[in-house]
């Protein structure tokens, strides 16, 4: 049996009337002091959160006290564990958040909700390859919104995996129409289209996720946040 894992966490961020850790105290001294700094409390309760399930989690994971953690941010922006062979990514929306971590290289997660939008193919124009843009064109106007965002958070956890983000050009990362889970075509740099796997995170109907990991089998476990 593998010893590599794929652990997914996710849930609101601000449930209402649920008794929660006092996640404050779980930041460090830095994340203390921004979180002062936010004007809404809202805002600033997503915020402590967010970071401190966070901590949470990789303490659980790496066996060390949440406010312990060491988080470094890589040159373009991507935050990473100081020590150890564990790799994580997060994401957010509106009031989701899916934390991904794993023992099987970079990794990288995104989620959205299914919303209409008018300015689909102005979006598609933009990010979506020739092949990506023929096949979502092909689909009735229901299937192109759940269409366009199952596509999206794929390329959008690929650029997330890498470290580079949407600066890398989603249009760059092409996910292949016929076999979603894997990809067409990737910016040259990141190895071969081969080398990376795409995993789906069934979480409800309202929300879509991917993961994007190197390629390799895994253990997978899934944890509602609580």
């Amino acid at each position: 049996m593998t010893d590599n894992f794929l652990e997914i966490w996710h849930g609101d961020i601000l449930p209402v009337g649920i008794e929660e850790p006092d996640y404050y105290q779980f930041l460090n001294h830095d994340e203390k002091e921004k979180a002062m700094r936010f004007a809404r409390p809202e805002l600033q309760q997503k915020y402590i959160k967010t970071r401190g399930v966070l901590r949470s989690v990789l303490g659980e994971c790496i066996n060390v006290d949440p406010q312990r953690v060491e988080l470094k941010i890589g040159e373009y922006g991507k935050p990473f564990l100081a020590h150890g062979e564990v790799f994580f990514n997060l994401s957010h929306t509106d009031n989701k958040l899916v934390i991904a971590v794993s023992n099987c290289g970079e990794i990288g997660v995104d989620i959205e909700q299914y919303k209409k939008r008018a300015g689909f193919l102005g979006l598609v124009d933009k990010c979506f390859s020739v092949e990506e843009k023929q096949y979502w064109l092909s689909l009735s106007e229901d299937q192109k919104v759940k269409m366009f965002y199952r596509l999206w958070v794929r390329k959008e956890a690929f650029v997330k995996a890498v470290g580079r983000g949407v600066a890398l050009g989603l249009i760059r990362c092409v996910v292949n129409p016929k076999k979603q889970t894997h990809f067409m075509r990737i910016p040259e740099g990141y190895g071969l289209v081969m080398d990376w796997k795409i995993v789906d995170v069934v979480l409800n109907k309202e929300d879509v996720c991917a993961v994007v990991m190197k390629d390799s089998e895994f253990c997978y476990r899934q944890t509602e946040l609580k």
